[in-house]
This record gives structure tokens, C-alpha cells and sequence, in this order.
């Protein structure tokens, strides 16, 4: 019998754009995107947490009832252990219990859970639905919210099952900072510092005057009017870059990863029991230390950023009572590891970062001398 062989070509060239607005109680710029010509007719679908919908849900769904749109909100509960199969599984089922169809926008309302959550679930229901995030968090504003990245957490390993599905549209409410506990701001200054630490030194001054020089508590970080709106701005316009260069995280958008290799394997060993910008603190001091050894950065550079990392209140060390092996076995399930080996971003000084061999970004380091390093950290006084 002949075989036969055939292509189907897909050539395709996609706009994926969209805006990205910053600034004060946003319910009504949220209606107005939900008003463009391509969504207007979409039944709206909120998804949010138990903790945003107590302050900010019943302001949202008013916005959409004064101009007749059908809105319905679907709550979980809050924190990182609702980002699983379970709870996507359980939303889905919600909305097909309301009757909603390919005919839906999703809006996601709430931080970096919601955002992955949500946005997961706009990517994979009737084979993808778009979405609207208006982002209530610093931690949104920093990572979550831009770029397009949404996904669930699995017990080995953080954000390993997901999809790209770029947002129609993210807004970041500043309003919503100064309802946040002072952990979940510095779960936000987490991947706040790596942002500066990747690709703004001047950034990383701001920040280093804001909490080392003047002292700021996290509270009054983020009711200072102009540190707040340099932190929202500064945060998407670097995420903005790293996307826009490498959407589909190839090469360059890997760099947004620095301080992860270390932090979300120790975020898994512990259970999700440390916030997940707490567990990247970690990592990018030890990264940074490593870097020093690797002749990356000089003392005096780490020195700085653990100095910023502590005067934030974040943590620098591997926590009493977490094992080497306990993450070396999160990490090995990790996105970044790839044969024996596991990918790390390294910091060029402070603002920039290493290139290596055929212009990467990430550099592969056997597991044998991840054990060694770790376990030199462990032994630290």
C-alpha cells in the first residue's frame, strides 16, 4: 500500500497586544475595555478570591450593572493552596453550571493567584475564552498580570502545568495596595527587587533610598504616592520588555527566572507554606552569593541587595528545618531543568545580567555542584 504524506500549513502572524493601565480605582476603566467592539457582547464572568471579593467585587459588578452587562462572580478561597487541578476543575464546572459559553469574557480580579488561575482557566474553557486582569496586588503588578504566563501548582513543583494565554487587556489599581497585609507587600517586593536587579539599577537606588536610606516600613512603601507609582510603572514597563523580546520564554524572558531555580524549589519543599516573593528573596541572595563566585558580581554588590532584601524585612537563608534534598528534589521537576542538568539566571552587577555561550541567558549547572553550593549555605553561621 503507497504511503501518502501531506501538509497542512499554518502560517499564522497573530497582534496579541494590549493595553496596560496604571492608576486609582479602576472599576469603570475595567467596564470600558469590556466595552470594546470585539468583547461587548460577551456575558462577563468575574473570578476572584475569597479575601478581594470583600473589597473591591461588589465595586466591580455594580460598574458592569449600570451599563446592563450580564456579570456574574465565581469565588475561591484565598491563598496559594487554591491553585490546583481541584480548584480550576471546580471554577469550570461553575461556569458551566451558569450556562457560560464560547459567548464569555473572563475578568480576573485579585493578584498572582488569580491571575494564574483565572487565566488558565480563559485559556483551556470552550478551547479558550479572553480575559480582562485588573490586578488588586504588588506581586500582580510585578509578575503575575503581564506576559501572558498562567498555570496551576502540582505538589512538586510550582506553576508546571499551564499555558500562554496573553490578557485583553491589565490594569493595576494602586487603590488596592494599601489593603494589603504587610507579607503580601513583601511578597510583591520580591519580584519587585528582581525586576530591578535584572535590567534597573536606577530602579534598584530608588528602592535601596526608599527602604535603606529613609527607612520605610512596608505599609508606608506603598502609600507613598510616588514610590508606588514608580514601582507599578517600572515593574511592567521592565516585564513589558522581557515579554515582548521572547513571548514564549525561548531565551531572553528567562531572566525574568532569577532567584526562581532556588526559590520555587524551596517553595515546594516547604509546602507552600512561605510566600512565593519571600521564597525568590532567597534565591536571588543565594544566586547573587554564587555569583560572587563565579566573579558575576563583586561582595560589595550582593552586599547591597542583601542589605535591601533585609531592610524590606525579606529573608536571605534557607529556613531552619528544609533540607538540600528536600529542594534538590523540587527542583529537578522544575521548568528550568533539562537533562542532568538545571538552568540558572545569574546577575551581572546590579540591573543587568550574564549572557553565556551562544548568546543564553541561562547558564546549566550539574546537580552535583547545586548539591555543594546549597549545602555550603546550609552550613553557614
Amino acid at each position: 500500500m503507497q504511503t501518502t504524506r501531506l501538509t497542512l500549513e499554518l502560517i499564522r502572524t497573530v497582534d496579541e497586544s494590549y493595553p496596560i493601565i496604571i492608576g486609582n480605582d479602576l472599576a469603570k476603566e475595567t467596564v470600558e475595555l469590556a466595552s470594546h467592539p470585539d468583547l461587548v457582547d460577551r456575558r462577563v464572568a468575574i473570578i476572584t478570591d475569597s479575601n478581594v471579593v470583600k473589597l473591591y467585587g461588589a465595586q466591580l459588578e455594580e460598574a458592569f450593572a449600570s451599563v446592563e452587562r450580564e456579570t456574574n462572580t465565581f469565588v475561591f478561597p484565598a491563598g496559594e493552596a487554591s491553585k490546583t487541578r481541584a480548584m480550576k476543575e471546580q471554577l469550570e464546572n461553575q461556569l458551566i453550571d451558569a450556562g457560560y459559553g464560547r459567548d464569555s469574557l473572563i475578568i480576573a480580579l485579585g493578584g498572582g493567584v488569580v491571575t494564574d488561575l483565572a487565566g488558565f482557566v480563559a485559556a483551556t474553557y470552550t478551547r479558550g475564552l479572553p480575559y480582562i486582569s485588573l490586578s488588586t496586588t504588588l506581586v500582580g503588578a510585578a509578575d503575575a498580570s503581564v506576559g501572558g504566563k498562567t498555570a496551576i501548582d502540582v505538589p512538586q513543583a510550582t506553576n508546571l502545568i499551564g499555558a500562554f494565554h496573553q490578557p485583553k487587556a491589565v490594569l493595576i489599581d494602586l487603590d488596592r495596595w494599601v489593603t494589603l497585609t504587610d507579607d503580601q507587600i513583601r511578597d510583591g517586593l520580591g519580584e519587585t527587587i528582581k525586576q530591578a536587579c535584572i535590567a534597573d539599577a536606577n530602579f534598584f537606588d530608588a528602592l535601596e533610598d526608599a527602604f535603606v536610606t529613609r527607612g520605610l516600613s512596608v505599609a508606608e512603601f506603598v502609600r507613598d504616592d510616588e514610590i508606588a507609582e514608580l514601582t507599578a510603572r517600572r515593574n511592567c514597563l521592565i516585564k513589558r520588555d522581557f515579554v515582548m523580546s521572547d513571548v514564549h520564554e525561548g531565551n531572553r524572558r528567562m531572566c525574568l527566572n532569577l532567584g526562581h531555580t532556588i526559590g520555587r524549589a524551596l517553595e515546594a519543599a516547604m509546602g507552600y507554606t512561605m510566600t512565593h516573593g519571600a521564597c525568590v528573596a532567597v534565591g536571588m541572595n543565594l544566586q547573587a552569593r554564587w555569583s560572587v563566585e563565579f566573579g558575576y558580581m563583586t561582595p560589595e554588590e550582593q552586599e547591597r541587595l542583601e542589605r535591601l532584601l533585609l531592610a524590606a524585612g525579606m529573608p536571605t537563608e534557607i529556613p531552619a528545618g528544609v533540607s538540600v534534598e528536600q529542594i534538590m528534589a523540587a527542583m529537578t521537576h522544575d521548568k528550568k531543568a533539562k537533562g542532568g542538568a538545571i538552568r540558572f539566571v545569574f546577575q551581572k552587577g546590579i540591573g543587568d545580567v550574564m549572557t553565556f555561550d551562544n548568546g543564553l541567558y541561562a547558564r546549566p549547572i550539574e546537580q552535583s555542584d547545586i548539591v555543594d553550593f546549597l549545602r555550603r549555605q546550609k552550613e553557614r553561621p
